[in-house]
Formats: C-alpha cells, sequence, structure tokens
C-alpha cells in the first residue's frame, strides 16, 4: 500500500496569514493548535507561473522547485511553516520537509527514509501525540495521500462547529 501526501503544516495563526494570501487553499483543523493544507501542482501552479524545472539538489521531492519555494519563504513572514512530502510503496520510498519561519530557511529541504516529517513538525513546535510522534499528532498516520485529508476537511465541515 502507498502513501503520498503534499501538504503545508502551519500554526494557527500562520495559518490564517497563508489563508489570507491563498484563500482557496482547503485546510484541516487539529485539535493541537496546528492546520494541514492540502496541495497540489495545479493548486501551486493557481500561485505561481508552471515551473516545471526540476531541482538540482538531487533530492526526491515532487512538486517542490524553486518558485515553490519562494511561495513558501514568502508566506512564512510573520509565522513559521514546514512544507512535507511522503512518497512510500510498501516498504520502499521516503519523506521530505523543510522549514520556514519568518521568511527564513531554518531546516532546508531534507529527503530521508523516515524521520524529516517529524524533524520539521518539531521545529515549528508541534509537540508528539499522547500515543505517537508529530506524524500522527498531523494525522499522516490516518491517510494514505490528499484525497485522504480531503476527506477529513469535509468532515470537520459536517461536525458542529466545523
Amino acid at each position: 500500500m502507498g502513501h503520498c501526501i503534499h501538504a503545508i503544516v502551519a500554526p494557527r495563526a500562520t495559518a490564517e496569514s497563508i489563508s489570507a494570501v491563498w484563500p482557496e487553499l482547503p485546510r484541516l483543523e487539529l485539535h493541537n493548535g496546528f492546520v494541514v493544507f492540502p496541495v497540489d501542482a495545479e493548486s501551486i501552479d493557481t500561485r505561481i507561473a508552471p515551473d516545471i524545472t526540476p531541482r538540482t539538489t538531487g533530492d526526491e521531492f515532487m512538486l517542490l522547485t524553486d518558485g515553490f519555494q519562494r511561495l513558501l519563504q514568502a508566506v512564512s513572514s510573520g509565522g513559521c511553516l514546514a512544507y512535507i512530502e511522503t512518497e512510500y510503496f510498501g516498504v520502499t520510498g521516503g519523506q521530505g520537509a523543510l522549514v520556514y519561519k519568518n521568511g527564513i530557511e531554518v531546516m532546508p529541504p531534507t529527503w530521508r527514509s523516515f524521520g524529516s516529517i517529524n524533524d520539521a513538525l518539531g521545529r515549528i513546535g508541534m509537540e508528539p501525540s499522547k500515543n505517537g510522534d508529530q506524524f500522527c499528532a498531523a494525522r499522516f498516520d490516518t491517510v494514505r495521500d490528499n484525497d485522504g485529508i480531503l476527506d477529513l476537511i469535509a468532515q470537520q465541515k459536517t461536525q458542529p462547529g466545523g
């Protein structure tokens, strides 16, 4: 079974700034004061000119172009955010993450078989869940892809107060 997620994660204060400049981006409100914004190539291309130039770092990121990195840097002014990607199929694959705080890169794009997402989420202040880690606290253990995140958003909207 695969796991393929592309998302921005931010504390609620930063998330408000992101939503102000990118209102069409869906958002999953977490109970721990953080927000997950699933992104895809189309949503990124609506904000920046399509950038199909691959990064020259030799990493495995699928959506992280230089143009998207500049956008992440810009929307992090006044707060912090992590951008994460997973790409697993069975036991092979990996995960990547980066962190910006106040427009400054505090964790460069890092791709590993595991751990980079927990590192990034910890840097933006997310605490581990009671029975897991930051990956679980962000609910990434409960979904397999961005469609799963969108399903959680839809469920949230049907709940009282959602």
